[in-house]
């Protein structure tokens, strides 16, 4: 009986080939799960393999045509895909939203820009140790003239002193602010070595 069994089994599957419509299909939402694929009659399936179908019906009989039609659809989508994975872009490239979402990207080089911002954020150390060095008036003369883009002129009728006093004011701050930096410089020279 098993041998029997075994041997019809192996008939149904010289004969039938199984698809599963929702796999294949997505978004499928028919009652049918299971697509048969064969030259027999659907009567002729169910009178000849009862015990085989049992697990697949309801389903949809196909003919060997539809069945290969299936199959060159799904190695073509296949062939496509692979060739897409193999010559497109990994991040998949479009124009004006890959930048977007993607600032990596976009600068010339990630390791430059990285060194680029952490230099430019020990210059605003650097800058801000100077900074701490001023005395209040030059260091609200410095904001005024740099900061805010006011002229000397302006920052003297402002606080009543001519504008030479207000430029020589800046320039000696300007002074102190070099000497700090170089001084920040020459140490983290000394304490990179």
């Amino acid at each position: 009986m098993i041998k029997i069994h075994g041997e019809r089994q192996e008939q149904f599957k010289k004969e039938c080939r199984i698809i599963n419509l929702r796999y294949e299909y997505y978004g499928y939402t028919g009652n049918e799960k299971w697509a048969i694929v064969s030259e027999l009659t659907e009567r002729e399936i169910i009178k000849k393999y009862p015990e085989e179908i049992k697990g697949y019906t309801p389903f949809v009989l196909l003919s060997i045509e539809q069945g290969e039609a299936i199959g060159d659809y799904n190695r073509n989508e296949d062939k496509f895909r692979k060739r897409s994975i193999n010559n497109e872009d990994a991040y998949g490239y479009e124009e004006g939203l890959t930048e977007c979402f993607h600032k990596e990207l976009i600068t010339e080089d990630y390791w430059e820009e990285q060194e680029r911002m952490e230099t430019q954020r020990i210059e605003f150390e650097c800058l801000h140790k100077a900074m701490l060095e001023l005395t209040p008036k030059q260091k609200k003369r410095i904001t005024q003239h740099y900061v805010q883009g006011k002229s000397s002129r302006k920052i003297g009728m402002e606080e009543n002193v001519s504008y030479q006093v207000i430029d020589r004011s800046i320039h000696a701050a300007v002074k102190k602010m070099k000497k700090c930096f170089w001084r920040e410089v020459a140490f983290d020279i000394s304490h990179s070595k």
